[in-house]
């Protein structure tokens, strides 16, 4: 049976293997992270762009065969009447719920569940 300072040892030994192999994840996790960011400003200024464009007379078709994918996330539309006073946050959302807009139209994402269904066999019981 290993003494008490053979065991410390071997867990030292381990434990010094497992941060040895973390050490590429972690430099990746934050270069990942990083990219994140910059694609998330990218998505907002693409977005606006996209929907400047569809302003000028271009349709999401003809943006699509030019290879612009609609956005993900849309910006928001500011649009105010002059003479008019700003709507409260309930009437802005009733109204943009009754728009035509492509911009109030357009589906959520939606992420995929953060845990696995569970498998089935395919038999009943």
């Amino acid at each position: 049976m290993p003494s008490a300072d053979e065991i410390v040892q071997r867990m030292k030994a381990l434990q010094a293997n497992r941060e040895q192999a973390i050490g590429p994840l972690v430099e990746v996790l934050a270069k990942r992270s990083a990219l994140m960011e910059e694609l998330a400003a990218l998505d907002a200024s693409y977005g606006k762009a996209y929907v400047e464009a569809e302003a000028a007379g271009w349709t999401p078709e003809e943006l699509a065969q030019l290879g612009a994918d609609e956005p993900v996330k849309r910006p928001r539309v500011h649009s105010r009447r002059k003479g008019s006073a700003a709507k409260k946050p309930a009437e802005q959302s009733s109204a943009a719920a009754q728009t035509d807009s492509p911009a109030a139209t357009m589906p959520t994402q939606v992420l995929p569940p953060t845990q696995p269904a569970p498998v089935t066999t395919g038999t009943s019981v």
